[in-house]
């Protein structure tokens, strides 16, 4: 599923749970015909490619604080309120933990209020690269649907957008790329003030996520000293592989990244052994894997071997990043680890 880009898209994505196809035996899958299997196979790479995400400790920390930050900024008051920050390098999982938590409190919010259309307790937009003000704003507009002229001002927009949002109840409102905004020029410092002025007109959380935001442009300087003293920073790093209890985390998530391989001769917990390798091929990121494992799925499906191997695992790509872990990475002894469930 995309980015929702829009108030009906982001209401999609957070009622579309997708649904995980039946495992055949190796008897069930060669009994389908030919229209059959391909419908089945069909459902099964959709599987793989759908947006399933782990429990992980950054999910659950990322959660208990939302719940904490929105509850403190409930309360009636003047001051600034607090926001979150999700922090990291480009493919962990900054975007996917911010859209969870949107979409987790979206449903809080519908167990209370019910599914009014006219109450939107969250928003997302994305900061389009080279912002300006008016651009900054015309994301937000976009999103909710907003009819805006040429003519109009970033702060005509501003107050359009306040209005509508004050009007749906919005309390939590996500600003995805925000590394996006340079405030080392002028333009990207008047763009970072202008969502510095819209935050503090809505009573709402605002959480921002971006590419390494502790050392970007947004946190530096007077404007950067003024957003950081109203953020908690969660920084989203790869897994670690040093100590037992590292790779431990590391080989828990293998397992549960396994079990949604929905292949009729994979054996569960075959990969355990593996993990060392698959850590790696990967540099502990969680996309990465993430990638190998699926595609490496997709290939058993598409070429009949029906599970993953080390040889099938060989013989994937996988991104540049993770390439370029690999070949920095002397070979590692593969050693047996208790197996453990996933989170």
């Amino acid at each position: 599923m995309a980015i929702p880009d829009s108030l009906t898209a982001w209401r999609e994505f957070v009622s579309y749970t997708p649904t995980a196809p039946d495992v055949l035996t190796a008897s069930e899958l060669s009994a389908l015909t030919a229209d059959a299997r391909a419908q089945y196979d069909d459902e099964r790479i959709a599987w793989l490619s759908a947006d399933i995400v782990l429990e992980t400790a950054d999910t659950k920390a990322l959660d208990r604080q939302t719940r904490i930050t929105l509850a403190r900024n409930a309360a009636q008051t003047a001051t600034a309120r607090r926001g979150l920050a999700l922090s990291g390098a480009a493919g962990l999982g900054k975007s996917t933990a911010a859209l969870l938590i949107g979409k987790r409190h979206e449903k809080r919010m519908r167990t209370k209020f019910g599914a009014d259309a006219n109450y939107a307790p969250v928003v997302y937009a994305v900061v389009p690269p080279g912002t300006t003000p008016k651009m900054m704003m015309l994301a937000f507009a976009n999103w909710l649907g907003l009819v805006t002229r040429s003519k109009y001002t970033a702060q005509d927009i501003t107050e359009q957008v306040v209005a509508v949002l004050r009007d749906l109840r919005t309390t939590l409102v996500i600003v995805d790329e925000v590394h996006n905004l340079k405030t080392n020029s002028s333009v990207g410092a008047e763009a970072a003030s202008a969502l510095k002025v819209f935050s503090e007109r809505l009573d709402a959380t605002f959480i921002y996520a971006g590419i390494d935001l502790l050392t970007s442009d947004l946190f530096a300087g007077h404007m950067g000293r003024q957003i950081k003293a109203r953020m908690i920073v969660h920084e989203i790093t790869p897994y670690s592989h040093g100590s037992q209890s590292q790779r431990d985390d590391w080989a828990e998530l293998v397992l549960g990244l396994e079990t949604l391989l929905p292949l009729t001769k994979h054996t569960q917990g075959s990969l355990e052994e593996l993990s060392p390798y698959l850590y790696d091929r990967t540099g502990g990121s969680i996309g990465s894997l993430r990638a190998l494992l699926n595609d490496a799925a997709i290939a058993a499906i598409q070429e009949g071997s029906e599970k993953v191997d080390r040889a099938l695992l060989d013989s994937i790509k996988t991104d540049r990043a993770a390439d370029e872990h690999h070949a920095a990475t002397p070979p590692r002894p593969r050693t047996r680890k208790p197996l453990k469930n996933a989170i």
